[in-house]
């Protein structure tokens, strides 16, 4: 039984095509990387995001019949070429799309009142992130404080302009700030790890450990290690 097939976006109607050279990128950019990933164990994620940072040339800001057209490109390639299931084909294609989404890059809305409302909202919400990108999240705090009571509009739209960009960049600040701290965490680990596994394969080591089991800092810290 053959696992060809054709992936069902390809049969949306649409008169948009891919070009020969948006064909050959999804081939040697994606697709390959993709196939290399499949068979690469451990180092499978690593590659999972090289193909979606490759696809942002390709996808971001694109329209919504190319955006169905390269993803169902890339899987037809994944099963016609490199002889990957169509369901696993699939699964790829739905982890790298998760990844690009994270990016803030999604499949767009189509033509719609609603999809060019939530477009142009989109396109109003980055513009003012732009506007106050290289601004710190301190001062932007201050600007909002000495805002609350003014009740004229401009004040009132700058308000709500600013509490936006407060709410996403302390988003971010909590994330960087929880990155830090497993990092330091990791760095801790690693560092006593070695240390504590040092220390057993020696007789001198594995006595010292046992003549500082009794310290209650010694002990915490071996806790820490091991848990």
């Amino acid at each position: 039984m053959s696992k060809k097939t054709t992936a069902t976006t390809a049969t949306t109607a649409t008169t948009e095509v891919l070009s020969i050279q948006d064909k050959k990128f999804i081939d040697v950019e994606m697709v390959d990387v993709m196939a290399q990933a499949h068979n690469a164990g451990l180092k499978r994620s690593e590659l999972v995001f090289q193909v979606a940072n490759a696809s942002k040339s390709l996808v971001k800001d694109c329209t919504k019949d190319k955006w169905e057209l390269v993803w169902a490109d890339f899987e037809n390639r994944l099963v016609n070429t490199k002889e990957i299931l169509p369901t696993t084909a699939r699964n790829y294609r739905v982890e790298v799309v998760k990844i690009l989404k994270a990016d803030g890059i999604d499949k767009p809305k189509g033509t719609s009142k609603t999809a060019k409302h939530e477009q142009a909202k989109k396109a109003n919400d980055d513009a003012i992130a732009k506007k106050y990108e290289h601004s710190s999240l301190e001062n932007l705090k201050t600007e909002l404080t000495q805002l609350i009571g003014l009740t004229d509009k401009n004040s009132v739209e700058k308000f709500k302009e600013v509490s936006k960009v407060v709410v996403e960049k302390s988003k971010e600040q909590q994330k960087l700030d929880e990155q830090n701290e497993s990092k330091e965490l990791k760095d801790f680990k690693d560092q006593y790890t070695t240390w504590f596994n040092g220390l057993l394969k020696t007789q001198e080591g594995r006595q010292e450990l046992i003549a500082l089991r009794l310290n209650k800092e010694v002990r915490a810290v071996v806790q820490k290690v091991l848990n």
